[in-house]
């Protein structure tokens, strides 16, 4: 729990240590026997005092250690993902030639659904159109004669073989236009207002999702082919995160759990989601994956990122204290209590502590036996004053 120390602060004390009048007065605080001691050698507790003006200029507070539930937390990496149905791969059911190509078909590219991507020419699709257009002129015809062999056939003029052969080319005339009008439609071109003097050699092909272009693999004049991919578009409106969790640990997630994530290097996990689904799966890793969701997304999040979380497992009630009030230094963590403050001087004890989990700010911390949390005023704001002083002590 590193702190920042002032230079003026540091200044200040390096001044009064160095410049303190030899001789003990009214204004010049003795030196007590317990900090000689530790400048000696720590071989008792380790204390420091501060004058008024020392205390003032620390910024100094004093507080309790409060009882608060504090979550322990796992933490985990994965990466951002998207759903199946969100990809998409942009290809084509007919072959042909690109002659026109969207200049904002570039990876990274917002593109809207209905949005003409590429134009593709091929005569195929003329000769298309030409047959449902005869199928349809055949099955104009056949009709005018079935509706001719049906009036016969009830006249009983007409011989009910031939009335039965006019019913069943009508029918296959019907199956024919509409398999042709199908294939139309799939090119995009609407077969009720194809006419003879309107056909077309190309067809455009649209973007089928809102999203954002992540490949592309055409270029102006090349062929494509049915099973060749043009594109393709990711909308990322519904991310996930995929996380990876050991198997020991598995048994401490559930479905609607919260977490807090971190894209890439953010830092600390801020953004808030809740767990979606555990997966069924173990890898060779002996890892099981985990999807969240996110509660908030921004279009700068990207598929494929890389992503911290941590999740809280468990909750206690515990004895916490600010963060600020523990410090750190040589491997060790350290607070300060108040002993004493007589004629405007503060005398402070050193006590090692070894800090437990922490959360919103607070860490939990279990101080010595020997002092009473309740009666004993612990510094909650300043410590590294204090810190900084004794090592200019003992130096």
């Amino acid at each position: 729990m590193n702190r920042i120390i002032p230079g003026l602060l540091l200044t200040m004390f390096l001044y009064q240590a160095c410049n303190s009048p030899k001789n003990a007065g009214e204004d010049t605080p003795a030196k007590t026997d317990s900090t000689a001691t530790a400048e000696a050698g720590n071989d008792g507790p380790v204390e420091v005092t501060f004058t008024q003006a020392q205390y003032n200029i620390a910024a100094i507070e004093l507080g309790q250690p409060e009882r608060r539930d504090i979550s322990s937390t796992l933490k985990v990496n994965g990466t951002i993902d998207v759903p199946p149905n969100q990809r998409v791969t942009v290809s084509v059911p007919y072959g042909g030639y690109v002659r026109n190509l969207n200049h904002d078909l570039l990876p990274g590219q917002r593109v809207r659904k209905g949005q003409v991507l590429a134009v593709l020419e091929n005569p195929e699709f003329i000769q298309l159109q030409q047959d449902y257009l005869e199928t349809k002129a055949r099955l104009d015809y056949t009709d005018q004669e079935y509706q001719r062999q049906q009036e016969l056939s009830r006249e009983n003029v007409s011989a009910l073989k031939v009335f039965q052969q006019t019913a069943s080319e009508r029918q296959r005339l019907q199956a024919q236009l509409a398999g042709q009008a199908q294939r139309l439609t799939m090119l995009r071109i609407n077969p009720a207002s194809l006419r003879a003097d309107k056909l077309t050699r190309t067809i455009p092909v649209p973007s089928p999702v809102d999203g954002y272009i992540t490949m592309v693999n055409i270029n102006l004049g090349k062929f494509v082919n049915p099973a060749d991919v043009l594109a393709e578009i990711t909308d990322i409106s519904h991310i996930h995160l995929a996380l990876s969790v050991f198997e020991r640990n598995i048994d401490q997630i559930r479905v609607g759990q919260r977490l807090r994530y971190a894209v890439g290097q953010e830092g600390r996990p801020v953004h808030p989601a809740t767990v979606i689904l555990i997966g069924k799966e173990i890898s060779p890793q002996r890892t099981i994956e985990v999807h969240a969701h996110p509660q908030t997304a921004t279009p700068s999040i990207i598929p494929g990122a890389y992503v911290s979380a941590e999740l809280d497992v468990t909750s206690q009630s515990v004895s916490a204290l600010p963060e600020s009030a523990v410090v750190s230094f040589g491997g060790k963590s350290y607070v300060y209590v108040l002993i004493s403050k007589e004629k405007g001087q503060y005398q402070f004890r050193q006590v090692t502590v070894q800090p437990g989990i922490a959360e919103n700010g607070y860490v939990a911390v279990t101080l010595p036996a020997d002092i009473d949390p309740q009666k004993t005023p612990v510094v909650v704001k300043g410590a590294y004053s204090l810190l900084s002083k004794l090592n200019n002590q003992e130096e």
